[in-house]
């Protein structure tokens, strides 16, 4: 349907729905772009373990008063656990970037053969239903072992990384920003349902089977 042939409030509603959508959105795909780049950390995390363990170097450095993560020294326990960490801030945040480019894991049985529109629809009923109300719940169920992480000082009991309370942290605060891309995607997908304009240059479109 061209949108010359749209009432105005339709056309209205998409315009509005998709400005909020926009940096919604937007959002998600800058904090998983910035996040990529840890990928080089915890190449760089695995090398230097290798290595010091062929090396047989145990401690790499220590010092007098306490460093965020490290503690008062850097051990080889220290960068195998701080790999680990990198890739769980990796993969934590990257959800939200996955889900914007549709490379999430989804049963398309029957997603993949419906309409441009159809697909909307199923987008915003899962989102609104399934996604954000998860992402919410498991977000604010999770506040309690973050706080007792922190209340105990928590730290690895192997010479590893303290402070573990910060990449338990990340757990509650990546299910917020993928609620916020979930958000952006309904927004997104309503103003598609106002204005298939919106929809036709979506990444969802694929060319008809033979």
């Amino acid at each position: 349907m061209p949108t010359a042939d749209l009432a105005p409030w339709r056309s209205r509603g998409g315009t509005a729905c998709e400005a909020l959508a926009r940096p919604l959105v937007g959002l998600g795909l800058w904090v998983g772009r910035v996040t990529s780049w840890l990928v080089l950390l915890v190449m760089l995390a695995v090398l230097t373990t290798v290595t010091l363990n062929a090396l047989g170097i145990n401690e790499i450095a220590e010092w007098q008063t306490d460093v965020l993560l490290f503690g008062k020294a850097l051990t080889i326990n220290s960068i195998t656990e701080l790999q680990w960490h990198l890739f769980g801030v990796l993969t934590l945040f990257g959800g939200t970037y996955a889900l914007h480019h549709d490379t999430h894991v989804r049963v398309d049985l029957v997603y993949h053969r419906l309409s441009p529109r159809g697909r909307a629809i199923i987008d915003i009923l899962g989102h609104v239903i399934f996604l954000i109300p998860f992402c919410l719940l498991v977000a604010w169920l999770s506040k309690h072992f973050v706080t007792m992480s922190y209340l105990s000082g928590e730290h690895s009991n192997y010479g590893g990384l303290t402070d573990r309370y910060l990449i338990k942290a990340i757990l509650p605060i990546s299910l917020v920003f993928l609620a916020i891309g979930a958000l952006g995607q309904v927004l997104h997908n309503l103003a598609g349902l106002f204005d298939p304009a919106h929809l036709a240059s979506d990444h969802h479109e694929e060319a008809p089977h033979g």
